[in-house]
């Protein structure tokens, strides 16, 4: 069974889609008018969205699941610290045992962590979810796609995302990079089967909960 979280991630993939079909259209429309404009900037926003959906979902899945899993499992030192470091500290956990929904607070304090922290690298998000016993799960999901450059493909398209972000685009001297509608089309296809990847795992992983 999906997540809500990857719920959430396939409506927003499909936002990617629609912006760089937009553009599809308007170059075809342009062919007849050339006054029609078809700027790149939409495949451009379109990479942006697809690597924000991955952070999104990265987070929502893995808070989506905390409250089950503290329920039935105990926790280990991996998972102490990240509480922890989401801010239950002592004084919080002797407020808990005034609260009607401790782990309700516990969601909170956890989510509001994360939804400031990156996590768009493969390695942030293998060891976050370690205190779910996943061991590489990122590379796992490469495995069951059975393709070795996906993990390739998508880190491509999350580096173009951050020249985007961070310098709209332009290389050294100046001039905006050229983008492949049909190469990011591709990419965030990549990146779809790569998060429904990750989110059998976690599914298979949580099923007894």
């Amino acid at each position: 069974m999906s997540s809500k979280a990857y719920a959430k991630f396939i409506k927003s993939i499909k936002r990617c889609e629609e912006l760089a079909k937009t553009y599809t259209i308007l170059v075809e429309a342009r062919k007849q008018n050339q006054q029609i404009p078809a700027p790149k900037d939409i495949v451009r926003a379109s990479a942006v969205l697809s690597v924000a959906a991955l952070d999104a979902y990265i987070t929502d899945v893995f808070t989506e699941y905390l409250v089950p899993y503290l329920k039935k499992y105990k926790t280990d030192d991996s998972l102490i610290n990240l509480l922890s470091d989401a801010g239950l500290d002592t004084k919080e956990a002797l407020n808990l045992l005034s609260m009607d929904r401790p782990y309700r607070r516990i969601r909170t304090l956890v989510s509001k962590h994360y939804s400031s922290y990156t996590t768009q690298r493969f390695d942030v998000i293998d060891e976050l979810f370690l205190p779910y016993r996943l061991d590489k799960i990122t590379e796992n999901a490469e495995k069951m796609s059975g393709r070795k450059s996906l993990k390739n493909s998508v880190q491509k398209l999350i580096s173009r995302r951050h020249e985007i972000v961070h310098a709209g685009d332009y290389n050294a001297h100046g001039k905006i990079k050229n983008i492949s509608e049909k190469q990011i089309k591709t990419r965030i296809k990549d990146l779809e089967i790569l998060v429904k990847n990750i989110d059998i795992i976690i599914a298979n992983r949580m099923k007894n909960l």
